[in-house]
């Protein structure tokens, strides 16, 4: 049996997942230290999720054009060729290294090889698609609130510089108080931005959104410890604190959604995965399958049972001769059978 099975080549690749940071998630994490290492969230498995895209119908079905396996393994549906292709590829996944391990099985040596590497290729493309589009989203969704920010700031200019100054407001060293209430209103919109662009690509129960709403609350928080409410009767001083700090906010937050758009570009411009390839599939020189020695053992051992159960069987039937009993019923049913009915002898 194993010499009438057609010989198979096994083409293994592998590749290790790494965790990677993107400069818009780097701004993030800057904004508060505390949280830096959580960036990146901590949903999923990455590992799992690269399986999950490997063995997709998407991908299965640009190998099989890839590789015009249908016609090559003469099928005549597709999908009997995605279903030889689904039991001829294995996937092995280290959850604690990150390895993925790819092993795919043909006649062919060399095209094993090739749809093992394609495997990885196919992955990176994909991969690379998901950033581009993600980085996309945020890029265009920066633009548009830089443009809001911008108009903000210049009409804050306008008014401080229409507001004047005197001694009073001098006094009144406005300075320290402003430029901490603008940094942090700054960083409360940023942050706003922040989630509203992530949930813009993450579901609202991801760990992202729930730490970008976790930041959010922090600093809402800090803000209204130190708001104080706004005296209509304070004079120039106050009008000119007030336009200063109108100013200084709209400032901050114009320069951190700045950043987040620059970052974003950064992200929409990269070209790099967050995937190492480990070791390529090499042309094998040595069948995997069909194993001579494990079918040779596999048969010798069916036969050694099946011979045990014939000799069982013929020592039975020689002792149900022997038996009397036996004898006087079959001689009594032969007795009734008419004389034509063939007998045994």
């Amino acid at each position: 049996a194993s010499l009438l099975q057609p010989l198979r080549f096994s083409g293994v690749a592998s590749f290790v997942v790494q965790p990677q940071l993107r400069p818009s998630q780097a701004v993030a994490a800057g904004a508060l230290p505390a949280l830096a290492g959580l960036v990146g969230g901590a949903g999923a498995s990455p590992v799992d999720l690269h399986v999950t895209i490997l063995r997709s119908q998407t991908v299965s079905d640009r190998i099989i054009d890839r590789f015009d396996l249908q016609r090559s393994w003469g099928l005549a549906w597709r999908v009997q060729a995605q279903q030889r292709l689904s039991r001829r590829v294995s996937f092995g996944v280290g959850r604690r290294d990150g390895l993925v391990q790819i092993q795919v099985e043909d006649e062919n040596p060399q095209r094993a090889a090739a749809i093992a590497n394609e495997y990885v290729q196919e992955l990176r493309n994909t991969l690379r698609s998901f950033a581009l589009q993600e980085a996309r989203a945020r890029r265009q969704f920066y633009d548009a609130q830089l443009l809001r920010a911008r108009a903000d700031l210049a009409a804050a200019q306008q008014q401080l510089q229409g507001s004047g100054f005197d001694r009073a407001a001098l006094r009144a060293q406005p300075s320290a108080a402003a430029e901490r209430y603008s940094r942090l209103s700054a960083e409360l919109g940023a942050a706003e931005l922040r989630l509203a662009a992530t949930r813009r690509v993450r579901a609202d129960g991801s760990a992202e959104v729930q730490q970008q709403q976790g930041e959010v609350a922090g600093l809402r928080a800090q803000l209204a410890g130190i708001e104080l409410p706004r005296d209509a009767s304070a004079g120039a001083a106050s009008g000119y604190v007030s336009r200063l700090r109108d100013f200084r906010q709209a400032e901050a937050l114009a320069e951190s959604i700045a950043r987040q758009a620059e970052a974003a570009r950064v992200d929409e411009a990269g070209d790099a995965v967050p995937l190492q390839v480990l070791d390529s599939a090499k042309l094998p020189e040595w069948p995997s399958s069909p194993r001579p020695p494990l079918w040779a053992a596999v048969g010798a051992l069916a036969a050694l049972l099946a011979a045990a159960a014939w000799v069982l069987l013929r020592h039975r039937l020689a002792l149900a001769q022997l038996d009397l009993v036996r004898q006087q019923r079959v001689a009594l049913i032969r007795s009734v059978l008419p004389a034509s009915w063939p007998r045994r002898r």
